[in-house]
């Protein structure tokens, strides 16, 4: 993975997005893609996930495009660092870092609920991380 595309973030954790997604297999996400006028909001069963792509519901979805999922479990602990995730077609998250992982980051989205959100980092997407302490 390039890092060019994340700045200001703590080191990666050796864990993949498809590593990140195979515990979860069975469980119900949702995913958020780009769609005209707004997001298209698929939510469903994850399935088929693989190192280039997985499946919600009936939807695959190609970890090289702009996309995001939202899980349904509560979050453990968070770390001391905000970011802005931006996404080609999708727009700007504000939230508070999980993880980086080797190809995206775990968030919690802010405003809204204490739930994780997956972030790929691919050519269409760019990681801003700032430290707390440093306003």
């Amino acid at each position: 993975m390039s890092s060019k595309n994340i700045h200001g973030c703590p080191a990666p954790q050796n864990i993949t997005l498809a590593q990140r997604l195979q515990p979860i297999v069975g469980r119900t996400v949702t995913v958020f893609q780009p769609g005209f006028p707004q997001l298209t909001r698929t939510t469903g069963k994850l399935s088929n996930v693989t190192s280039s792509s997985f499946t919600v519901g009936s939807t695959v979805v190609n970890t090289q495009t702009s996309f995001y999922i939202v899980l349904n479990e509560p979050v453990k602990k968070t770390k001391p660092f905000d970011l802005t995730a931006t996404a080609e077609d999708i727009g700007e998250l504000q939230g508070r870092l999980i993880r980086v992982g080797r190809n995206f980051v775990e968030f919690i989205k802010m405003p809204g609920r204490r739930v994780p959100t997956l972030f790929p980092l691919n050519q269409f997407t760019e990681v801003v991380c700032e430290h707390e302490d440093e306003e």
